[in-house]
Order: C-alpha cells, then sequence, then structure tokens
C-alpha cells in the first residue's frame, strides 16, 4: 500500500498559497470541479505517493502524511508523474524536507526517466545539494544531454519569467555541468 504525501511551504500550498490547511482537520476544497478539461480548473487538494513526490519537492518545505476521508471525492491524474485530487484531505505528521529527506525520496522514486530531468531542476531551486549531484551522475549523459536541457531550461525558465535562473548557487552549478558535458 502506498503512502500518500504533500508538501508545502508550512501550512500553505506552493501552488496555491491562498488557502491555510488545518492539521489533523478534515480540509474542504471551495473549488472542486473534477469534470474540468485541464489540470488548472479542476481545483481541489493535490497530492502524490512517496514514490513521485521527488518532482514535486519544489512546492515546499514541510512533508505531510496525508489521509483521504472516506466521503471524499477523489480522482487520480497520470501525467509525466501520478498525482491525485481530491476535495477533501486530512494533513498529519509534518516534517521540514532537507536534503537527506531528498535524497531519500530520490531512491525510492518511480517515476518516468524524463520527469528525473525535472527532478533534478527541482530539487536545484530548493537547494538539496547531495540529491542533485546523485540525480545528475545517475541520469545524465551525453546521449540524453539534449532531453536533460530540454527540460532543465524548461522548468528554470519558470513559463518564462527566469525567476530560478540565478536562484542559489546550486542551480547556476548544476547548469553549468549540464552545459559543460553538451
Amino acid at each position: 500500500m502506498s503512502k500518500y504525501v504533500k508538501v508545502m511551504f508550512g501550512t500553505t500550498s506552493g501552488a496555491k498559497s491562498d488557502f491555510e490547511y488545518e492539521l489533523n482537520e478534515v480540509n474542504v476544497s471551495d473549488n472542486w470541479n473534477p469534470k474540468a478539461e485541464n489540470g488548472k480548473d479542476f481545483g481541489g487538494f493535490n497530492y502524490a505517493d512517496e514514490e513521485c513526490i521527488l518532482r514535486w519537492l519544489h512546492r515546499g518545505d514541510t512533508i505531510y502524511d496525508v489521509e483521504v476521508p472516506e466521503d471524499a471525492e477523489n480522482i487520480k491524474l497520470d501525467g509525466a508523474t501520478t498525482i491525485y485530487r481530491t476535495n477533501k484531505i486530512i494533513i498529519k505528521n509534518p516534517r521540514k524536507v532537507d536534503d537527506d529527506l531528498a535524497l531519500y525520496f530520490y531512491k525510492i522514486s518511480q517515476i518516468p526517466e524524463k520527469s528525473y530531468y525535472k527532478a533534478l531542476a527541482a530539487v536545484s531551486v530548493m537547494n538539496y545539494k547531495k540529491t542533485a549531484h546523485l540525480i545528475f551522475k545517475d541520469k545524465v549523459n551525453k546521449d540524453n544531454i539534449n532531453e536533460v536541457l530540454e527540460e532543465w531550461n524548461d522548468f528554470i525558465s519558470h513559463g518564462g519569467k527566469n525567476d530560478r535562473k540565478d536562484l542559489n548557487g546550486l542551480v547556476k552549478e548544476i547548469d553549468d555541468l549540464l552545459n559543460e558535458m553538451r
């Protein structure tokens, strides 16, 4: 059985920061449309299993265990990684995410190969140095460098805002390593 988790900045989501979550309580979404055509219109609360959370670590500094109440509506969204959405969620057991926890999530991860390239960017943005270097070592090579750079640049450009490019020294360091390999 999978363990479900959610990553956030404190008790607010890195995806939508205007909702304050209550710990150990049923949180109910004020926006829920499971028949929507695209993810942004679904509303609800995102969460993932531990094997997929690596890709989403840039969405917060605290990880919570997730429980979905029996009367909740729940949908599974398959994409680059599998995420779930629900209209009701209980978050418990907050833990600060650090490089060691990020490394643990990398070691147990089961995501598509291409998702590791975005995950490399996500952990670099969060300054998880050991994790970023291990992903680089394990997943990047001369044969896939163009695809890695495409995913990296897409994530780092952040929709053209380029606000992640100079976020910290690790982003610059990994960017330099990727470009050197190319």
